[in-house]
């Protein structure tokens, strides 16, 4: 494979890459400088920029696999963590994250490319009707020993893009008359989002499990 621009993006990965590695290591050595040096802003820039780089080497990687994308992207939702776990209830489906803010610049196909393809591989090994009607129920899961002071107001949640990944595999229709979304938040063990999807009926069950008197939560 000698094609000149994907060579050319391949070392833009590359030096991408080496970007972020020093700017790293500054950040370690201005903790160790400073007492009162914060990395917040910093780290999260990189953060970004790492995903970009992330999913710019997963896009030159998929070029050399070329008839086996699926099983590729499979791979690299397992290494992520993206789990997809039926009961006779509702669907459950974990995303190792808690979800990037509205209007945000992060890389949504960091997470929603790989969510599209655990999905194919999930309904190539367990074929399932389409949801005709459905409850969508959103658990906003914050890491405890990261602080409270980072739980966010539902409508500065960027949901959306994971929603038409979900609903384009699994529902007929995500027209609002037959799609309910309830939105809920817990302090738990570590960051992650859940994603259960079950008949409307079971939604009072769901719920019931589910919501508690320390759990916020709001229907959309």
């Amino acid at each position: 494979m000698e094609n000149p621009k994907y060579i050319l993006v391949m070392r833009q990965v590359a030096s991408d890459y080496d970007g972020i590695s020093h700017e790293l290591f500054q950040i370690a050595n201005n903790l160790e400088r400073m007492d009162q040096f914060n990395p917040q802003q910093k780290l999260f820039s990189l953060v970004r920029n790492a995903e970009v780089s992330t999913v710019s080497l997963r896009n030159l990687t998929a070029r050399t696999v070329r008839d086996d994308t699926a099983h590729f992207y499979g791979e690299v939702a397992d290494l992520l963590g993206i789990r997809i776990d039926e009961t006779h209830d509702w669907l459950k489906i974990t995303v190792p994250a808690i979800l990037p803010k509205r209007n945000q610049r992060d890389n949504q196909a960091f997470l929603t490319r790989p969510l599209r393809y655990a999905l194919l591989d999930f309904l190539k090994e367990n074929p399932m009707e389409r949801f005709g009607s459905c409850a969508i129920c959103i658990v906003h899961n914050y890491d405890e020993a990261l602080g409270k002071r980072r739980i966010r107001d539902y409508d500065n949640i960027e949901t959306k893009r994971y929603l038409d990944v979900i609903e384009s595999m699994l529902l007929t229709n995500d027209s609002g008359l037959l799609c309910t979304v309830l939105q809920a938040t817990k302090v738990s063990d570590r960051d992650c989002t859940e994603f259960y999807l079950m008949r409307p009926e079971t939604l009072s069950t769901w719920a019931k499990n589910h919501v508690k008197s320390t759990t916020n939560s709001c229907f959309e």
